[in-house]
């Protein structure tokens, strides 16, 4: 799936408990999620549907994500989504990834797997409800390794709760990068 998205130039990055389990921030992924950028998702659900079998998906609360499609490929079970949205009590967070220069990018057997930022995850994990636990092991990762000022950036440009956008400053702060 990796190959077939690379080889049509798809913008798309690995991310959840896949995207952690590279940090080595989890023993095991608990499944596939890979984001999408918005103008390729698409033609990234054509390619992909040849694959294996899918499903639209209606996002649940509080996800209102725009692109979103269930897959089993290869007996694997992978969500994909483009513009990955959560509805909070302050509006609705929108991440259009896109691969930039500093995208980590991993080999997975020959193939190229770019990765999506643990400062987008670190924010995504604060907005969904039962996932703080992830967002304290990435800050604790962030603490160690400095951030990604440009992602959490974007991220204070959008709604956010007052405690997560607190959250994300302290983190910038105690982290420095």
């Amino acid at each position: 799936m990796a190959d077939v998205l690379n080889r049509h130039a798809i913008e798309w990055g690995l991310g959840g408990s896949s995207m952690l389990w590279f940090h080595g921030l989890v023993d095991r992924p608990n499944d596939i999620d890979l984001l999408v950028a918005e103008h390729d998702a698409q033609r990234a659900h054509e390619l992909l549907s040849r694959l294996g079998t899918h499903a639209a998906m209606e996002p649940k609360e509080p996800f209102c994500t725009k692109y979103f499609i269930h897959y089993t490929l290869l007996g694997t079970e992978v969500d994909v989504m483009g513009l990955l949205s959560i509805r909070h009590a302050e509006g609705i967070y929108r991440l259009d990834w896109r691969r930039d220069a500093n995208t980590r990018v991993e080999p997975l057997e020959s193939v190229s797997v770019p990765l999506t930022p643990l400062e987008d995850w670190f924010v995504l994990y604060l907005l969904m409800p039962g996932r703080g636990g992830k967002a304290d092991l990435i800050e604790a990762c962030l603490k160690r390794q400095g951030v990604r000022r440009d992602r959490l950036e974007a991220a204070l440009r959008q709604p956010l709760p007052a405690e997560v956008r607190a959250r994300v400053l302290a983190a910038m702060a105690e982290a420095g990068g």
